[in-house]
């Protein structure tokens, strides 16, 4: 390659988006993060949704950016994929219209749970899609929006990332690594399960076509073009854009980036949330994977993604906005992080005579997260010690590292895989003493990084389907040197 090559991956997440440029030069990818905005949901009557029109206008203000600064550069965009959370989609009718606002997935009824066991079983179901049992998933999602009528007529089920995508293009697609959350694929033949929505009562010809990460969705619409050449002169003149069907899961994504099917590598994904398990050839649909808490989701080139999903640093950070309640003004968010992040680095704390389940029920909710840590600790371990704010710290990393440590365990025994090595990525691979404890308890290498491997995956999966490289190993190796330079 010798000359840059200019791509953008808009990244949406649950709490924020970004637009990223990326440009592949001879050394390597030069990653440049253009625009990042917050993603607040809303209430419309009386429903927690998404502010689509707001996160459709930002992604737009992003991109235009980043056209302008490759445009200053005498080079030219050849691509935009975007990648999103699963679960969640939008309805589109005839004339292209969203039927109801895109509901939160913090709005689904755990009752239609029930309802959709009596029509299809979680064993069958799990044996099918290798999806595990959720209230958030699409396909509950869907049974409570069919039995509200919004499914007649079949409006199109469009996804977060495809619905981005449709309203760049105008062409209506799924693509298979985000449709593969939704628990209507199935595994085994990477098609929608059409037998079973239609057991569901889910309208199967609500379903787009699906196709493989890295296929063309067009080029940007004359509309979109004119609205992003207002926000930049510069890049009136640049003409339309090809957007590209990525690895649209984000979860996908970050996998292409760090792991092969088979290769050894357990990845541990954690954010707010953690993602722990491996890439394999095939999916496990075993009745012990369902009980265990894997989950199946498709990857890029026919992989699948095994994980199970586990508490991040949800805890740590729900202490840490506790503390700052009680001493506001005292500090920042990032400072108290750093100090009590410090004192556990040099060995503080009391000795801990055992560890919680940072899953815990009674620690999903929000509000006094460090009494019922305490509480939970003290029936768990019969330990009555008073634990102080460094305690608790360490109580949450090294929690967090034993549950990391038995799915990794678990992922080993259901797949065959011996692992050699960890890659973490994500927020919790920049907490250092949670990357020491889960070495520790483990007993395997741990490497972290890359920091932003969703983008670099998103990247990396365009310039392939472009031309760029010919394999995504090398597109990978491209984006690793420019880590390392």
């Amino acid at each position: 390659m010798t000359d840059s090559r200019h791509f953008i991956a808009v990244d949406l997440g649950a709490q924020s988006g970004r637009v990223v440029l990326g440009t592949f030069t001879p050394r390597g990818l030069i990653l440049a993060e253009v625009h990042r905005f917050q993603n607040e949901p809303v209430t419309i009557a009386g429903i927690l949704c998404w502010d689509t029109d707001e996160l459709f206008e930002q992604t737009l203000a992003g991109i235009a950016r980043a056209i302008g600064e490759v445009a200053a550069m005498g080079g030219r965009v050849e691509g935009i994929s975007v990648d999103s959370w699963g679960v969640d989609y939008g309805l589109i009718d005839a004339g292209g219209a969203l039927v109801v606002p895109v509901r939160n997935y913090r709005a689904s009824d755990p009752a239609i749970v029930a309802i959709a066991n009596e029509r299809v079983s979680a064993a069958e179901a799990y044996a099918r899609t290798g999806i595990t049992e959720m209230a958030i998933n699409t396909c509950f999602q869907l049974i409570r929006d069919a039995r509200a009528g919004l499914l007649t007529g079949s409006p199109s089920v469009l996804l977060t990332p495809d619905l981005w995508t449709y309203w760049l293009t105008g062409t209506i697609g799924a693509e298979r690594t985000i449709a593969s959350t939704t628990g209507l694929l199935d595994q085994q033949t990477g098609e929608w399960a059409h037998d079973l929505t239609d057991r569901l009562g889910i309208a199967s010809a609500a379903l787009p076509n699906l196709v493989d990460a890295g296929s063309p969705a067009g080029v940007t619409l004359p509309a979109i073009n004119e609205r992003l050449g207002m926000h930049d002169p510069r890049a009136r003149s640049h003409g339309p854009i090809p957007v590209i069907r990525g690895a649209s899961h984000d979860t996908a994504s970050a996998f292409a980036t760090v792991c092969d099917p088979g290769d050894g590598i357990a990845v541990i994904s954690c954010g707010t949330w953690a993602l722990v398990g491996c890439s394999t050839q095939g999916p496990v649909l075993s009745l012990e994977a369902m009980n265990t808490g894997f989950t199946n989701e498709q990857g890029v080139g026919g992989s699948t993604i095994f994980v199970r999903n586990l508490s991040g640093t949800w805890l740590l950070e729900e202490c840490l906005r506790t503390w700052l309640e009680e001493d506001p003004g005292a500090q920042t968010v990032p400072e108290l992080r750093a100090a009590l992040l410090g004192e556990v680095s040099a060995a503080g704390g009391a000795s801990l005579a055992g560890t919680i389940d940072p899953g815990h029920p009674s620690l999903i909710e929000a509000g006094n997260m460090p009494g019922r840590i305490a509480d939970l600790y003290q029936r768990t371990c019969g330990d009555p010690q008073d634990l102080g704010r460094v305690d608790l710290v360490r109580l949450i990393l090294l929690s967090l590292a034993n549950s990391f440590d038995s799915s990794i365990k678990d992922a080993s025994r259901l797949t065959g895989q011996a692992f050699t090595e960890i890659r973490m990525i994500g927020g919790g691979s920049q907490i250092q003493p949670l990357v020491n404890l889960t070495r520790e308890v483990t007993g395997l290498p741990v490497v972290t990084g890359p920091a932003e491997a969703t983008s670099i995956g998103n990247l990396c999966i365009q310039a392939v389907a472009v031309g760029v490289f010919e394999t995504l190993r090398q597109a990978r190796l491209a984006a690793r040197r420019s880590e390392l330079s």
